[in-house]
């Protein structure tokens, strides 16, 4: 019998931050994004399952070591491995409405600073505007 389940994996897995989302500022976890497929547990070897966003992904070494970091010190857990589906099963919709709100949130305030909404101390040009204001020497 495991000293663990599935639901004390998970909720380590929460810690791993996928490296895309972070790259644009809303950093999600590889649950939160829907990343995490299934978890199976056998005799203390822990195996998980992920869903890659892309076929170009190249941080799969990145997602085994967060996992096995998280998972390291987890009573009962004698051996952690991964396994990937290279792009071909994620979609949009396998993450969370948490995860969805807060990238909803973001592009609306990136089109907003765009679109000089956002108070950002600056007035924001847009592209003629600010080819207009160049003063030639």
């Amino acid at each position: 019998m495991t000293a663990f389940s599935e639901e004390d994996v998970i909720s380590r897995l929460h810690k791993v931050v996928d490296p895309c989302s972070a790259a644009t500022k809303v950093p999600l976890s590889i649950v939160e994004m829907g990343m995490v497929e299934s978890v199976e547990i056998e005799s203390g070897q822990v195996t998980i399952a992920l869903r890659m966003t892309s076929p170009l992904c190249h941080a799969l070494p990145y997602f085994e070591m967060e996992i096995a970091r998280v998972l390291a010190d987890v009573s009962g857990i004698v051996g952690v491995s991964c396994t990937f589906d290279h792009g071909g099963n994620w979609q949009p919709d396998h993450m969370t409405a948490g995860a969805q709100r807060k990238l909803a949130d973001q592009r609306e305030f990136v089109r907003d600073r765009a679109d000089g909404k956002t108070h950002t101390g600056f007035r924001v040009l847009k592209p003629v505007e600010a080819v207009k204001s160049l003063k030639v020497i």
